[in-house]
């Protein structure tokens, strides 16, 4: 059996592994709806789009983009009421991840290929989603922005690597970040755009627009 064509495998987690987009966007104008509520601010939530498009950068700046500069001092106060959210989805066992994302996820674990997640998530999600969908056993490395000493995704692939010491690593995300994060690691990176919104693929990205695609590229 040949083996597979790398031996660390990094998932970014939303719109790579997540299908967030499905309900996501609920928690996040209830949590600023009831943010805006509580200090008497009287407009209604910014749209979903605005919402998408703020995905994966990392909290702080994901709450003053979808919120703007004159209500950015609330981010932290929606970034709680969101995670009070997230963790009833996720025990209620809301969220879906691509179809054929699971099962991949188990063949490789089976085939020795290490695996590790970089979000720029909260704890609280990271570890929701990692118990919802059953993934302590499979995962050996999970970062999210507020595991200790990071600041930035490309901080997270520099502990996993460091930790993991690959001879073939590469990383699957769908942001510009994520490209970043790999790149500054030196680590190949392959994009993947069957999500939402992904962000266009430059010269020297992988591209995998479903998980039968990707299941090709990482399988052999």
């Amino acid at each position: 059996m040949t083996a597979p064509p790398y031996d660390l495998v990094i998932f970014d987690i939303d719109g790579t592994l997540l299908a967030t987009d499905l309900f996501w966007l609920d928690i996040g104008r209830s949590a600023t709806r009831k943010v805006f509520l509580r200090h008497g601010i009287q407009q209604e939530p910014p749209e979903g789009d605005r919402f998408l498009e703020a995905m994966g950068l990392p909290m702080g700046e994901f709450w003053r983009h979808v919120l703007g500069p004159e209500l950015g001092t609330l981010a932290p106060e929606m970034e709680r009421e969101a995670q009070e959210l997230e963790e009833v989805a996720f025990a209620r066992g809301v969220g879906a991840m691509y179809g054929g994302a699971r099962r991949l996820l188990d063949d490789l674990h089976a085939a020795g290929v290490t695996l590790a997640l970089a979000s720029n998530c909260g704890k609280r999600y990271l570890e929701g989603f990692v118990s919802s969908f059953g993934l302590n056993d499979i995962v050996t490395w999970a970062y999210c922005a507020e595991s200790p000493g990071i600041r930035s995704k490309a901080d997270m692939l520099k502990e996993i690597v460091a930790a993991a010491r690959p001879e073939r690593p590469v990383m699957i995300g769908d942001r510009n970040g994520d490209r970043e994060a790999a790149r500054a690691n030196r680590v190949p990176f392959i994009l993947f755009t069957g999500g939402f919104g992904a962000s266009p693929a430059v010269d020297g990205d992988g591209t995998a627009a479903s998980y039968a695609e990707l299941r090709g590229q990482l399988l052999g």
